[in-house]
């Protein structure tokens, strides 16, 4: 009898039934900089070893936080820039924002819910999240332009390179809309 069993894969159901195995990172209170039209510096991402079942994000610094799918979708239509991913100027996207905003943690002194306030927690699967502040830099980007966050995921035992790659398109063509 064979012990090779086959390995989970992207719609192994179990596998996203079953409470997940916790990731936990966070940046600086000033390490996610505002949008940078010129290169993909100002891009922050988490890379997950695995394929999460579900993730809460806190936004613990000072200003808006904008959370995506993929590094083209957390820019605002029409906007061209340089992008590390694919070594090039990305065409603009001239359809929606494909973006939510998580608003500022703002200051220690909020009432006691404060931190309710700037959390995001949500089902979904995925293997890398993309953030980048909503403050564009007014000239030289500095601190003042930036933001941070904390990341709790739930990952399941389906492997990352098992996972298909989420973008708004594959050679030319709508892959999964949504994402920019």
């Amino acid at each position: 009898m064979s012990s090779n069993w086959p390995k989970p894969g992207p719609n192994h159901v179990p596998s996203y039934q079953t409470s997940g195995i916790p990731f936990v990172t966070s940046s600086t209170l000033t390490e996610v900089r505002g949008p940078d039209n010129n290169s993909a510096s100002s891009v922050s991402s988490v890379s997950f070893p695995y394929v999460t079942r579900a993730v809460t994000i806190r936004n613990i610094g000072a200003n808006p936080l904008r959370v995506g799918f993929s590094e083209r979708g957390i820019f605002d239509p029409g906007v061209d820039r340089l992008s590390s991913t694919f070594g090039g100027v990305q065409k603009p996207d001239t359809e929606s924002k494909n973006y939510f905003i998580i608003p500022s943690s703002g200051s220690i002194n909020l009432s006691g819910n404060a931190s309710l306030q700037h959390c995001f927690s949500f089902d979904v699967r995925c293997t890398k999240i993309f953030f980048v502040s909503h403050v564009a830099p007014q000239g030289t980007p500095s601190d003042a332009d930036a933001t941070g966050f904390s990341v709790l995921a739930e990952l399941t035992t389906i492997s990352a390179e098992s996972f298909p790659t989420l973008t708004g398109s594959l050679n030319g063509t709508g892959s999964f809309e949504g994402i920019g």
